[in-house]
């Protein structure tokens, strides 16, 4: 396929077409009551029913269910040549997809989203700096073997097996003296080549759609970074021979992570908007919030690398971190993923700064979990992924009627997640969004 760097000054044909599409159908009436009951259920207010979505990762980099979209959108599909045209096609095909076939409760927002072009750090070769032109990336997810030159030191990962599959990391950080060489993530944006970015997707969409650019490159989850510095083996061990090198390790890293946001809020580049990631479709802030704080964002906040320690070393190698950098972050706002199981763990969890989303994964114990939560929170309650691949509809209907026996009046939405294939029947996921619908319709 021809691979250019440039736009026409005229959106081409099919994305004019597309445009128009999203335009129509963001102004569907089903979004204006999904938009009140999001906010609402994530103020722990009363609502309808309880939120039902089906949770597809945007844009084309390697974490957005890659082979999920080729599935649904297949490329011959896509019409774009150039490469930046490419994203926001399948940004717009994406947004339609979930519109025309998946019926849950995401509300479609009709915004365009870019990578930021990030200035050279001290010693990094400026093109490594200026990849994202026009590149693919995650619409919802900090893409973390990018992030790595922000640290000072690359990581480094052995991939195996082309999109999803198996991948190692290759330890940048072995010995006490190489923490000595990383550096606390500067915010740093070209701004120039940002700007000249946004003028190119704004005429690829006709000016007729909003055009925001994403800015973290860091996220919001210092273990995960830790161990794309130093590896999964060296942590499992050091948490027991190496004590004082974790917290020390640890402790850079978190507070790296809290200077790179309040740097990133001080500049100008915090949008609420990007915050919601995958997991929270929408919210109307309050009149006297303001969405360039990241006390209006959504940051998610994970520890997953950390599933194979013990509730008593994450209560020292995990949790004081996470309280530390969320006491920073969005007020009443911050969700806590994590697809491991977190029975054990949830007491410690609960007292992070501003919680109030918590992942409940199936290797969760749910009615553990619904003792614990109670009504201070959300708890996003979170099928087995052989939903998808092995169960019937009445399988899939007796979960879901499970899940919301347990729940009872407890504050819960019903998630599909972790797409990563539908193995090539697509419809599976409106079959299960139906069903959950009809069921929680039944239980409202």
């Amino acid at each position: 396929m021809t691979d250019t760097l440039r736009s026409t000054t005229r959106p081409s044909t099919h994305m004019h077409a597309l445009v128009g599409r999203v335009l129509e159908a963001s102004q569907d009436p089903r979004y204006v009551a999904r938009k009140e009951m999001w906010t609402r259920h994530n103020r722990l207010d009363k609502t309808s029913k309880t939120p039902v979505y089906v949770c597809l990762k945007r844009g084309s980099g390697t974490n957005a269910n890659p082979v999920t979209w080729s599935e649904l959108i297949p490329f011959e599909q896509r019409l774009s040549k150039d490469r930046l045209e490419r994203e926001i096609e399948l940004q717009l095909r994406q947004k339609l997809y979930k519109h025309d076939n998946i019926p849950d409760d995401e509300v479609m927002s009709t915004t365009v989203w870019v990578g930021a072009v990030r200035a050279a750090a001290d010693g990094e070769a400026k093109d490594v700096a200026s990849g994202r032109i026009g590149s693919s990336f995650d619409v919802d997810h900090v893409d973390g073997a990018a992030s790595g030159p922000l640290w000072g030191l690359p990581f480094v990962e052995t991939r195996i097996g082309g999109p999803g599959g198996a991948y190692a990391v290759q330890p940048a950080v072995v010995e006490d003296s190489d923490l000595d060489r990383l550096h606390w993530p500067p915010f740093q944006i070209d701004e120039a080549a940002t700007r000249e970015l946004c003028e190119r997707a704004e005429e690829i969409v006709g000016g007729r759609l909003p055009v925001k650019v994403a800015t973290d490159a860091v996220g919001y989850s210092p273990t995960e970074t830790m161990i794309s510095l130093m590896g999964m083996e060296a942590m499992l061990f050091g948490v027991i021979d190496r004590p004082e090198f974790m917290h020390r390790i640890m402790d850079f890293v978190t507070e790296g992570t809290v200077q790179y946001q309040l740097a990133r809020q001080a500049a100008g580049g915090v949008d609420y908007e990007q915050s919601w990631n995958y997991r929270v479709p929408y919210e109307d802030l309050p009149a006297d919030a303001d969405p360039h704080r990241l006390s209006s964002c959504w940051p998610l906040v994970a520890a997953q690398s950390m599933c194979g320690i013990s509730p008593t070393l994450y209560e020292e190698f995990v949790q004081p971190y996470h309280a530390r950098l969320t006491q920073h972050l969005g007020q009443d706002r911050v969700y806590y993923h994590g697809c491991e199981d977190l029975t054990e763990k949830i007491p410690s969890i609960l007292k992070l700064p501003n919680l109030r989303r918590l992942h409940i994964s199936p290797w969760t114990d749910l009615e553990r979990a619904a003792e614990l939560v109670g009504r201070d929170f959300v708890m996003e309650v979170v099928p087995h992924p052989e939903t998808i691949y092995s169960q019937t509809p009445a399988e899939m209907r007796a979960w879901l009627e499970r899940a919301m026996d347990i729940a009872g009046d407890l504050v819960i939405d019903l998630v599909l997640g972790e797409i990563e294939t539908v193995m090539g029947k697509p419809g599976v996921l409106s079959t299960w969004a139906q069903i959950a619908q009809e069921v929680a319709e039944e239980r409202a």
